[in-house]
């Protein structure tokens, strides 16, 4: 059986391996996709003729091609689905030249499907494995087209130069991402799920549950990483995203803290003109910080932003919403990741004055929080402006334990059993308490629910902001300042998570820079990068042709020039024009060299002498080696000018044991 055939299944398998990689498809799909190729191998290994049934194999492609559609799974699947039918029918049926091609184009119209539906860094290696497969393919269909025309042994085909055209291929492919043009593909799908900080994992809610029981589980999703323009100013950064702010909670139900719905308004997509407007201006390059955050792909839309004022840009395509609290999302969530550029004022310039009716919400206290004014009066008896009552309460809540468990979640009444027995909770209990605490003291107070900065990554130079950060803080209203004031009562340095250190920890940050350089600098390469990549080229140009040079330096330069290149062009000139040898000479032959080693004292070749005429005078000379030169010299003749392939080594071993009899 020949194992050329085979090549034929490699491209179709590719793209299936490929497709089951990019989780785009469920694993039903992904088996009926399997199907028509797992017929095929029997088929091929049998070596069934069963091009007279071909008629029955059309009849039942179609057939199965009109169920799928009755059946209404999708114009995506059924496309796929489709192709694969038409691939496992090619397979089982005889095929020549112009249907294995047919089976390229196929498997490439597969492949197609698989670069739409992923953006991750790992379908490189898919990439990678396709290339490498269909220059096999390419090459073993055209190297049999050309021997039906040849007569005598059909030669083996070239493998060792696939690694050669491979990195070409792949060269060629790198210079056309940096120079085609470019467009912005925005992929808008709604989000499928639904998560938050009071559930069983960490992470951002639009709520704050109190009665919900259970330990809060790690969660190392990501949700943004964070890029100053430079480390340099990395100590003036840090102080001002200390806080990320995601949702506003202002409404109180009981112990349920729920988001007030606020009037949005759209923040159009700009481009790189708008950016360097806002940069340009003077209050932004004395007290505003520009940055550029990576979001990832949220169950809510909601962008997490540093407090104070803020101006975004984002990219083309993906529109924005700003409520009346500052609060930013994706108009239209995305399922990859997008970057948003910012400038951020950390003090803001203006603050809006509270209404009245806004002022009733933020003193509005629930039912059952009674157990909260008790606290606060003893700790506090005092009426104390806004800040001192604040600071107060804050101290003595972070003698409080930090702690995941939520012992008080299971509790008839939480926040009374949190002040008077556990003691000890998470940081929505210690949020609750001091938002409620000021509201029962006649002051207005609200929850934040967004993240804590997270490790600066130095291998990728940003942050790296995951779900395990998330977090709850309170903001309250100073009448005397009339501006909202930031308040943690978490106890300081509570970390809900260990920090890993050591290798694993080395590694995972190495990985994750990858993954961001990876996102960077291919799924976000765009025609601005293009244009700014050339504009760096002309500078560049412009330098030099700027540089006053003397003559006598250019000729100079000239002259090192011409000395090293011409001994090179006439060397490369000579190699392409000499005459080829009329036979194989012995120290051109790779194979011959321990045979050269073992006689060039004795009997090394003559100038011009070919091998099978060293190998005669080899044979003359070692009488015991006779036999094993003539049979070397025979099949040497069959193998360089035949195309014959025949084993040597074991031929040139033999006669090098017989020479040493």
């Amino acid at each position: 059986m020949s194992a050329r055939r085979w090549f034929d299944h490699l491209l179709p398998w590719l793209s299936w391996t490929a497709l089951a990689a990019t989780d785009a498809f469920s694993a039903g799909e992904l088996l009926v996709m399997a199907v028509p190729l797992l017929l095929a191998l029997p088929v091929e290994y049998r070596r069934w003729e069963l091009g007279r049934y071909h008629r029955g194999f059309e009849l039942l492609a179609v057939a199965a091609i009109v169920i799928q559609f009755a059946l209404r799974i999708g114009l995506v699947v059924l496309t796929v689905n489709t192709l694969f039918v038409l691939c496992g029918a090619r397979l089982m049926l005889p095929r020549q030249q112009a249907q294995r091609r047919q089976l390229v184009l196929m498997s490439f119209l597969l492949f197609l499907v698989t670069a739409i539906a992923t953006f991750e860094m790992g379908f490189l290696f898919w990439t990678l494995a396709w290339l490498a497969g269909a220059l096999v393919t390419l090459l073993q269909q055209n190297w049999d087209e050309a021997a039906v025309q040849r007569r005598g042994v059909v030669p083996t085909p070239p493998y060792r130069q696939l690694p050669r055209w491979f990195l070409a291929t792949v060269m060629l492919a790198g210079l056309c991402f940096l120079v085609l043009p470019r467009h912005s593909l925005g992929l808008r799908f709604f989000p499928l799920g639904m998560g938050g900080l009071g559930g069983q994992t960490a992470g951002l809610s639009d709520r704050v549950e109190l009665f919900q029981p259970g330990a809060i589980g790690s969660n190392s999703d990501v949700v943004l990483r964070i890029q100053p323009p430079s480390s340099r100013h990395r100590a003036i950064y840090e102080n001002a995203l200390q806080y990320l702010r995601g949702f506003t909670l202002e409404e109180i139900r009981g112990q349920r803290w729920e988001t007030v719905t606020t009037a949005t308004e759209s923040i159009l997509s700009g481009g790189e003109r708008d950016w360097n407007e806002a940069l340009a201006e003077p209050e932004t390059r004395a007290k505003a910080l520009a940055l550029e955050l990576f979001v990832a792909p949220q169950p809510f839309g909601v962008i997490p932003i540093p407090n104070g004022y803020v101006k975004a840009l984002p990219p083309q395509g993906m529109p924005l919403l700003e409520n009346l609290h500052g609060e930013l999302r994706w108009q239209f969530p995305s399922r990859r990741s997008l970057p948003l550029r910012l400038v951020v004022w950390p003090s803001p310039p203006f603050q809006r004055r509270i209404e009245k009716r806004d002022r009733l919400r933020l003193l509005n206290t629930g039912e059952g929080t009674e157990s909260v004014a008790r606290w606060s009066r003893r700790v506090i008896p005092d009426d104390l402006p806004a800040d001192a009552l604040a600071n107060g309460l804050q101290k003595e809540l972070q003698t409080f334990a930090y702690s995941t468990e939520n012992p008080s979640g299971g509790a008839a009444d939480p926040l009374e059993d949190f002040l008077e027995r556990t003691r000890k909770g998470h940081c929505e209990f210690f949020a609750s308490t001091l938002a409620l605490a000021l509201r029962h003291r006649g002051v207005p107070a609200r929850l934040v629910n967004g993240y804590r900065l997270g490790p600066w990554l130095e291998v990728g130079g940003y942050w790296l902001v995951t779900q395990d950060q998330a977090h709850s803080w309170v903001e309250y209203y100073d009448d005397a300042h009339q501006r909202w004031i930031t308040a943690d009562p978490t106890p300081p340095g509570a970390f809900a998570w260990p920090v890993q250190e050591g290798f694993w920890a080395s590694a995972q940050a190495w990985a994750d820079a990858l993954r961001y350089r990876w996102d960077r600098a291919v799924v976000r390469y765009s025609g601005d990068d293009q244009m700014e990549g050339l504009a760096w080229l002309q500078g560049q140009a412009q330098r030099l042709q700027e540089l006053k040079i003397e003559a006598s330096w250019r000729r100079f330069a000239l002259a090192l020039a011409l000395v090293a290149f011409l001994p090179l062009l006439a060397f490369r000139l000579w190699k392409l024009f000499r005459p080829a040898p009329e036979e194989a000479r012995p120290h051109a032959i790779r194979v011959l060299r321990p045979l050269l080693r073992r006689t060039q004292r004795d009997l090394p070749p003559n100038p011009g002498e070919t091998a099978r005429a060293w190998l005669h005078r080899l044979a003359h000379r070692h009488s015991r080696a006779t036999a094993a030169l003539e049979a070397l010299a025979h099949h040497l003749d069959a193998v360089a000018y035949g195309g014959r392939a025949v084993p040597l080594k074991p031929l040139v071993k033999e006669v090098l044991e017989r020479m040493k009899e």
